[in-house]
């Protein structure tokens, strides 16, 4: 988990975009957004390395259809906004909330999100792989048919939790506060040389995806 850090800001120091284009622009140039007022912002399809939006309102904002490579959402706000079709690779959303946020058909792999909430999040179709879920609050959370890999769900709270279909591997429930009332199904079991390519393929694909959104963040504009 993050070490507690001062990033209270004087409101003359807090880097405040006008706009969405403003607020874009900022986020991908990696801009100290800490503490800043995104609320309701439309930034979808968005692509950037390293965003430091910690303690920033991102509520009903819009960041479906991007690309998320670290980013930094420290006890961010994100109710109600729409992070749906979305990758999150890596990063801090530790105490981060995502309460009532719509990430359905997203894939969240190796995040750290300790001690933060989605509850009453849509989590339907998306990906969870080798996350660190300590103390995270997903009471009446939607995990239908979510792919569960590799998780740290200490502690975690999955009350009223709905994971109709879901399916896990490699997550230890009982660690869980409240684990959930149906169990997800084992994903298929494979070889150890069949799990091994396909973990592979998806390192390789998503390091494509990576250095063509960095590639393309360093062309000049024309």
């Amino acid at each position: 988990m993050s070490h507690e850090i001062k990033i209270e800001k004087k409101a003359s120091e807090v880097i405040q975009p006008v706009d969405d284009q403003e607020a874009r622009e900022a986020i991908r140039d990696r801009q100290d957004l800490s503490g800043a007022s995104l609320r309701g912002m439309i930034l979808k399809n968005l692509s950037a390395v390293g965003a430091i939006l910690r303690k920033t309102d991102l509520a009903n904002a819009d960041l479906s259809h991007s690309l998320l490579v670290n980013p930094n959402f420290y006890k961010a706000s994100l109710e109600d906004a729409a992070v749906h079709n979305t990758i999150l690779l890596g990063g801090d959303l530790v105490k981060a909330r995502f309460v009532g946020a719509d990430l359905s058909e997203s894939a969240l792999i190796g995040v750290d999100a300790e001690d933060g909430s989605f509850e009453k999040a849509n989590l339907r179709n998306a990906m969870l792989a080798n996350a660190k879920l300590i103390n995270t609050d997903f009471r009446e959370a939607n995990l239908a048919n979510a792919r569960l890999v590799s998780l740290d769900v200490t502690h975690a709270d999955f009350t009223d939790a709905d994971l109709t279909g879901a399916r896990a591997y490699h997550v230890n429930w009982e660690q869980a506060k409240v684990p959930p009332t149906l169990m997800p199904e084992p994903l298929v079991r494979l070889t150890s040389r069949a799990k091994t390519i396909l973990l592979g393929g998806l390192i390789g694909g998503l390091a494509l995806m990576v250095y063509a959104m960095i590639r393309k963040r360093k062309q000049p504009s024309k």
